[in-house]
């Protein structure tokens, strides 16, 4: 009789090596435990680059990358480009704006020019305080700062030559005072004269972002200068034209990759007056997708500077114009210029109250030629608030009516309700004599009327109980299913320190119920959050007392990412964005 055995479970890998010599099993095992832990090192140069760019911040002035420069050489080799990816210049001035620092330019200088001059093409974002023409005025206090430098002769003669090298493709009477003028600057040490070497110098910057300068010499003519040489280089390329037959070598045009523009002012009473000096060559700039300027303070000279650029000639794709004043004409050379807009964002600034400021019409007028693609719109009129337009000659000009339908492509659309219905949510404040601001304009469309079919997300403010109707329209048009399939989101910002709750809440309530195919959120705004939500300066209690604007990049990335996501959001003060004066 045979002896039976107990059934043992065997692990399959027991099981392949109880077929194997034990010397096979052996082997196995070695090779197994042969194989080497992954490390940072071991990782392809590519990844560790992307892994170390993230130790590259640019609302900080000293990035962590540093720190990984001192490790091995390995690491060195990699992380060195990526420590000039950004060069961030902005430091606290008593004149109350962030000034740029003439030692730092120098400093930065030096480095990609002369000790590593490799390293210059590895600069991708330049964020710089104010710069100036007019250093001298401040060379006892510049002389103070700690560290203070000056150029040497050998190394204005390397950024001579870095100069005449670009300038030089279009050689003139011009070009050589500009020359003479630019290395005069350098040597005296303005800063203007150091910004524009860095422009000049790092070819492949994508972001560009900086304080509006003290007068500008260098800065402007480079950016003209780059204009024109963009001009005669598609020329000189294209075949049988006048300046060549299409066989010359190419140019090398300055800020020929920047991809993102930012500019702002320090002056919060009168805006950035000269802003239209430089926003035509900026958006003539051959790869540019986002211009963005706080402050802008556009009349008919800028407008007669705008309609100089070619219709449908720029590659800008996203405008946004914070706490702006521009006029009709203005408007309409700039978005005129696009080939095709996607995003367009305008909050109205108190800079000027005039009757050429834009009104709803205007914007409506100058947008429909990108009806094909257009996304998202973002509007703040600070509607109930008197800017003296001509209302009483044409009141349909306050509200967009019906061509808004015509942006059959917009997803996203931010709007005051008088300008969505022609409708005023409160009577403005009487002032003289004069005739006021209609409540409600004659004849004005509904809402369901006006909105585009394919609309994803919906935000109204300035809101009064008098949108209550219309909103419980478009709600049931919403409910039914038969339009607005896409149209998931809407948010009403009602102005309640204006309002009797103890009449107007009960009108407001009957809004919130529950629905099956759309999210209603209702915000009540006290009056402190109805300013900080137009993105009014604030007011920093340091020992230079300076104010800034929390859309600010040059001051504070960090500060304006939380402001964009608390917008049409917060209540109260109580709900605004921690740390602010961070």
């Amino acid at each position: 009789m045979e002896q039976q055995t107990e059934a043992v479970a065997v692990p399959p890998t027991t099981l392949l090596t109880l077929n194997q010599k034990p010397k096979e099993a052996m082997e196995q095992q070695t090779e197994v435990v042969a194989v080497l832990p992954t490390t940072l090192l071991t990782l392809p140069r590519e990844i560790i680059a992307h892994i170390l760019s993230n130790l590259v911040d640019e609302s900080e002035g000293k990035s962590d990358i540093q720190a990984v420069l001192r490790t091995c050489k390995v690491l060195y080799a990699v992380a060195l480009p990526i420590s000039v990816s950004v060069f961030r210049n902005t430091v606290k001035s008593y004149s109350g704006s962030s000034a740029a620092s003439r030692t730092r330019n120098i400093q930065f200088l030096r480095y990609i020019l002369i000790q590593k001059p490799w390293l210059a093409k590895n600069v991708r974002t330049v964020i710089i305080g104010r710069c100036s023409v007019y250093d001298d005025k401040y060379v006892g206090f510049n002389r103070r700062q700690k560290g203070y430098e000056t150029m040497s002769d050998d190394e204005l003669h390397v950024y001579g030559y870095h100069i005449e090298h670009i300038i030089g493709q279009l050689p003139s009477g011009y070009t050589l005072s500009w020359y003479k003028q630019w290395m005069a600057d350098l040597k005296s040490g303005t800063s203007d004269s150091q910004f524009a070497l860095i422009l000049l110098s790092c070819t492949n910057i994508r972001t560009l972002v900086y304080m509006e300068p003290e007068g500008t010499r260098h800065v402007g003519q480079l950016l003209r200068f780059a204009r024109n040489l963009l001009h005669i280089n598609i020329a000189i390329q294209t075949p049988g034209s006048e300046w060549g037959d299409g066989n010359h070598p190419k140019m090398a045009i300055p800020l020929a990759n920047v991809r993102d523009v930012f500019h702002e002012t320090p002056n919060y009473k009168n805006g950035y007056m000269t802003f239209y000096l430089e926003a035509p060559d900026l958006l003539a700039l051959p790869r540019l997708r986002f211009y963005e300027c706080v402050l802008a303070n556009g009349d008919y000279v800028a407008a007669t500077m705008f309609k100089a650029l070619p219709r449908r000639s720029s590659s800008v794709e996203e405008i946004v114009l914070h706490c702006s004043y521009l006029c009709p004409e203005a408007l309409k050379g700039m978005v005129g210029a696009c080939k095709a807009l996607k995003k367009f964002e305008f909050t109205y600034g108190r800079l000027v109250t005039s009757p050429d400021l834009m009104t709803p019409r205007d914007i409506i007028e100058a947008l429909l030629p990108h009806a094909d693609t257009l996304e998202e719109l973002y509007i703040h009129l600070e509607d109930n608030g008197e800017k003296d337009w001509d209302w009483v000659e044409s009141p349909e000009k306050l509200y967009l009516g019906p061509r808004l339908h015509k942006l059959r492509f917009l997803k996203k659309l931010t709007v005051g309700m008088q300008a969505l219905t022609g409708m005023l949510a409160f009577p403005p404040k009487p002032e003289d004599d004069s005739e006021q601001m209609p409540l409600e304009i004659e004849g004005a469309r509904t809402i369901v009327e006006c909105l585009p079919e394919r609309l994803e997300s919906l935000l109204v403010r300035d809101c009064g109980v008098a949108i209550v109707d219309q909103m419980e329209e478009l709600l049931a048009v919403i409910e039914s299913g038969s339009r607005f399939e896409k149209l998931t989101d809407i948010r009403l910002v009602f102005n309640a320190w204006k309002m009797d709750m103890d009449v107007d809440g009960p009108e407001i309530t009957r809004l919130n119920r529950d629905y099956a195919n759309v999210r209603l959120n209702i915000v009540l705004q006290n009056d402190l959050a109805y300013l900080y939500d137009l993105g009014f300066l604030i007011t920093e209690d340091d020992e230079y007392v300076t104010e800034r604007n929390p859309m600010s990049r040059v001051n504070s990335r960090h500060v304006r990412d939380e402001y964009l996501e608390s917008r049409g959001k917060v209540s109260n003060e109580f709900e605004m964005v921690p740390n602010i004066f961070d």
